[in-house]
C-alpha cells in the first residue's frame, strides 16, 4: 500500500494458553511487571539497579504457604516455618536487639564484648534471675559459675559452686588481686550450714555499719 499504508501491531495484546521458550527470555524494559493470576493480584516488578519486587505483602512460598518470605509490613520482613528455620551460615550479624519468646539454647560460650548483659527484670515473681545446672548428677561442671573480674585481672570475685564429692562447700566466694588463685572471703557448708569468713585465716575484718540505725546488728 506503500508509504501510506494501515499498520497493525500484531504483538501488542498477545495471548497465548501455554508458552514453552528453549532458550532466554529477557524484559528489556526498566521497571517491567510480571503479573500473575486471573485478577493479577500478585506482581513481580523489575526495580532498576536493586533487583525484583513483590507487591504488597504478597509471600514467596515454599513446599507449601507455611512456609515462607514475607514483607508483612514497610518495615517488617517475616520468615515462616512450620518447625524450624535452619540457617547455615558460619557467623550471623544482628544489629539490632532479639526479642524470644521461647527458650534459648546455646551449645558454646555466650560473649559479651560491649554492655551489661541484663537478666531478670523488676518483678520475679518467685523465680530465679539466674538458674545454673547440669545434666543429671553431674554437679561439678558447676564449679567457678560465675566470675567477675577487671579486665587486667588485678581485681575479681569468684562465686564458687562444688560437688558434695570434693567438698561440702555449696558457695565459696573468693577475693582475686594480681591475677592470684583467690582466698576465700566467704563459705557456706552445706553439711551442718556454718557460714566461715576469713576461711584460711586471712587478715581481714568483718565489719558491720550503720547511718543512725536503731541496730547495727541484731541477732534474733
Amino acid at each position: 500500500a506503500g508509504s501510506g499504508g494501515a499498520m497493525v501491531d500484531a504483538f501488542q495484546d498477545l495471548s497465548i494458553p501455554d508458552l514453552f521458550i528453549d532458550d532466554d527470555l529477557t524484559f528489556t524494559s526498566d521497571s517491567a511487571v510480571i503479573t500473575f493470576g486471573a485478577d493479577g493480584d500478585t506482581t513481580l516488578t523489575h526495580t532498576d539497579g536493586s533487583g525484583l519486587t513483590l507487591n504488597s505483602t504478597n509471600k514467596l512460598m515454599f513446599n507449601d504457604a507455611s512456609q515462607f518470605i514475607q514483607g508483612s509490613s514497610a518495615t517488617v520482613l517475616s520468615l515462616g516455618a512450620t518447625d524450624e528455620i535452619d540457617l547455615t551460615a558460619t557467623a550471623i550479624d544482628i544489629n539490632g536487639t532479639v526479642d524470644m519468646s521461647s527458650t534459648l539454647t546455646v551449645a558454646s560460650t555466650v560473649a559479651a564484648t560491649a554492655g551489661p548483659v541484663n537478666i531478670g527484670s523488676a518483678t520475679l515473681n518467685g523465680n530465679a534471675i539466674l538458674k545454673l545446672q547440669t545434666e543429671g548428677s553431674d554437679v561439678a561442671n558447676l564449679q567457678s559459675a560465675v566470675q567477675m573480674r577487671s579486665h587486667n585481672d588485678d581485681f575479681g570475685i569468684t562465686m564458687q559452686l562444688e560437688s558434695e564429692a570434693s567438698s561440702n562447700d555449696i558457695l565459696n566466694v573468693k577475693y582475686h588481686n594480681n591475677s592470684s588463685a583467690g582466698v576465700s572471703v566467704l563459705q557456706v557448708d552445706a553439711t551442718n550450714g556454718n557460714v566461715v569468713f576469713n576461711e584460711d585465716s586471712n587478715d581481714q575484718d568483718f565489719r558491720v555499719e550503720s547511718n543512725g540505725n536503731a541496730n547495727m546488728l541484731l541477732v534474733n
